[in-house]
């Protein structure tokens, strides 16, 4: 698919296009915006996310902060996977000299901030995008990962975007 991916595009599109017409060419510009957003916002939002708690990781004294930013950044866009880098982090940080009430100050932060991330920042992200609404997409998010695990973070907020292109066609037809 890397390799032939144009010359696939190109095909799915024109076979859209005899079959549905321009609403078909629509909802494939639709879908594969869809899916850009979905992971320039999952991205976005897990880069944003490991940078703050990466603050908190330095100001705890958190022994190599800088690593443990990266990993909480890049287990972000796994879903709970940056929830294991903080539970880690602040797990270790009492062994290193810290004491146990800044540990559960760390998780306490790290946790909110992981929260509101993953609740408001990145459906808002994604759907700014997408140009869907923001429940949507948060319907889309746990729905999909509730149906088709970890793909599901990509292909829920796809399939509403799908859906969503249907609909407005079909009320745009009646007009």
């Amino acid at each position: 698919m890397l390799r032939e991916g144009a010359w696939l595009a190109d095909h799915a599109l024109a076979t859209v296009g005899r079959l549905l017409g321009n609403p078909g060419e629509r909802l494939v510009s639709k879908i594969a915006d869809a899916v850009r957003a979905t992971v320039n916002g999952t991205v976005a939002a897990a880069i944003l996310k490991g940078a703050i708690i990466g603050v908190a990781y330095v100001m705890t004294g958190v022994p190599h902060p800088l690593l443990f930013t990266v990993l909480t950044m890049t287990l972000a866009m796994v879903p709970l996977g940056a929830w294991l880098a903080l539970a880690t982090a602040a797990l270790i940080l009492p062994v290193h000299g810290g004491t146990g009430l800044v540990a559960a100050g760390l998780f306490g932060f790290g946790a909110a901030t992981l929260l509101i991330g993953e609740n408001v920042v990145q459906p808002a992200l994604i759907g700014g995008a997408a140009r869907l609404p923001f429940l949507l997409v948060l319907i889309g998010i746990l729905g999909g990962m509730q149906s088709f695990g970890l793909l599901g973070l990509f292909l829920g907020p796809v399939i509403m975007a799908a859906l969503l292109t249907i609909w407005r066609e079909w009320i745009d037809v009646g007009n």
